[in-house]
């Protein structure tokens, strides 16, 4: 999978290479975080105004309503004690006061959500390993700017490494999923055991090949690497006329 970027920055330094297995969580790239910085500080002082802004206007509120009901008890109404115009202003006064608070809690919820983004943000800025893996490639250098979702390294799971190898038509038949190969790197000597993982249903017409993979019994030791060749063999419970066949470089699949 494709290690990517969650918002518009600039690659300050790469922290592995590639062919490096890599642990959950280690830190691969790290991203510029002087304008992050810089916003989140002004972001989180709107935030501190709004607050003040939305703590006066419900004082303001408390107010109006104290004066309305002073205005509105029962005693003043049936005496007459304030004209029409006074309590129409009292309403206006307290409508006023609602909507001020209502706009000052929007504005607070949505510099909130625009300081909690930032933090994230500066959180994201240290991209990690998802998962165990190695590093298949660098897909940009220090220095370039990057869009948001914009790939920074290739990482290949190392829980879920397959091999994809081809057979006669007439040899696939035989080659069930579940059955057991050996995988054996030419250029390392190496023979590793592997499992039939699943076996294409048709023919590749130029070739008349039968597309399959296979998976790695156990974790290839760090001489196997992404793109190298392999010859794999079917083992005792399905031989396959004791003809060997040429494979792929084992691919790192994600777990």
């Amino acid at each position: 999978m494709n290690v990517s970027t969650r918002f518009d920055s600039r690659l300050e330094k790469l922290e592995v290479e590639v062919g490096q297995r890599v642990h959950v969580g280690q830190v691969l790239a790290r991203l510029d975080t002087r304008s992050l910085r810089q916003d989140l500080a002004a972001a989180e002082a709107s935030l501190q105004g709004s607050r003040a802004e939305e703590q006066a206007a419900r004082l303001a509120l408390s107010e109006a309503r104290a004066k309305k009901a002073r205005y509105f008890t029962p005693r003043s109404l049936e005496l007459g004690v304030y004209s029409q115009e006074e309590l129409d202003k009292v309403r206006y006064e307290e409508s006023t006061a609602n909507a001020r608070l209502r706009a000052a809690r929007a504005q607070t919820l949505q510099r909130s959500a625009e300081a909690t983004e930032l933090r994230q943000n500066l959180d994201d800025a240290t991209l990690v390993a998802p998962f165990d893996g190695v590093v298949a490639a660098k897909l940009t250098s220090p220095g370039a700017r990057l869009a948001a979702g914009q790939p920074v390294l290739k990482l290949l799971g190392t829980g879920g490494w397959k091999v994809r190898f081809a057979v006669p038509e007439d040899a696939a038949r035989r080659l069930q999923p579940g059955g057991s190969v050996e995988v054996k790197a030419v250029q390392r000597d190496l023979a590793l055991d592997g499992t039939v993982e699943s076996v294409a249903p048709e023919v590749d017409s130029a070739a008349r090949l039968v597309f399959a993979t296979a998976t790695f019994n156990q974790p290839p030791p760090p001489e196997i690497s992404t793109g190298m060749v392999v010859h794999v063999r079917p083992g005792p419970a399905q031989q396959l006329g004791g003809r060997g066949t040429g494979g792929s470089a084992p691919t790192g699949a994600t777990p």
